[in-house]
């Protein structure tokens, strides 16, 4: 029993977490969803939903097939300055551009909080901003920050 409580490290928990919220919200878009098949306003809703569950279920076998390695820090210092860096940027928001907020926000998420490489880091925040830009701002014509 001791061995199988040892084996859920925090990369583990975080993806059952992230797993489970993800349920969760597929579950509310379901909710929205009206029975007709044509595209209404909970249609971006599911779609969103679906590919975060997808993501996630990905994230939660990699996160149980790898093994557990030592912490390169620890959760909470990774939590807490997550949420300063989400607060930062959602103030940043009213005042500065999302096309300038959000690839710093990411390339900050990803190189000095999770210690991944510079280049990847750039290359999916550049990416990830895009591809926002082209869902909500062409796509869907919302108006973006």
């Amino acid at each position: 029993m001791r061995r199988f409580l040892k084996s859920f490290t925090s990369d583990r928990i975080l993806a059952l977490a992230l797993l489970l919220a993800s349920c969760g919200a597929f579950c509310a878009a379901l909710n929205l969803r009206l029975s007709d098949n044509a595209v209404n306003a909970g249609t971006f809703p599911l779609i969103v939903s679906a590919a975060f569950l997808l993501f996630s279920g990905l994230n939660t076998v990699f996160a149980f097939r790898k093994k557990a390695d030592a912490p390169k820090g620890s959760l909470s210092s990774v939590l807490w300055v997550g949420a300063l860096l989400l607060g930062l940027s959602a103030g940043l928001l009213l005042h500065v551009p999302f096309w300038i907020v959000c690839p710093v926000f990411l390339f900050v998420a990803s190189f000095a909080v999770l210690k991944q490489a510079w280049l990847p880091s750039l290359l999916s925040a550049a990416v990830t901003t895009g591809l926002i830009y082209l869902v909500f701002a062409v796509l869907f014509r919302v108006p973006l920050p």
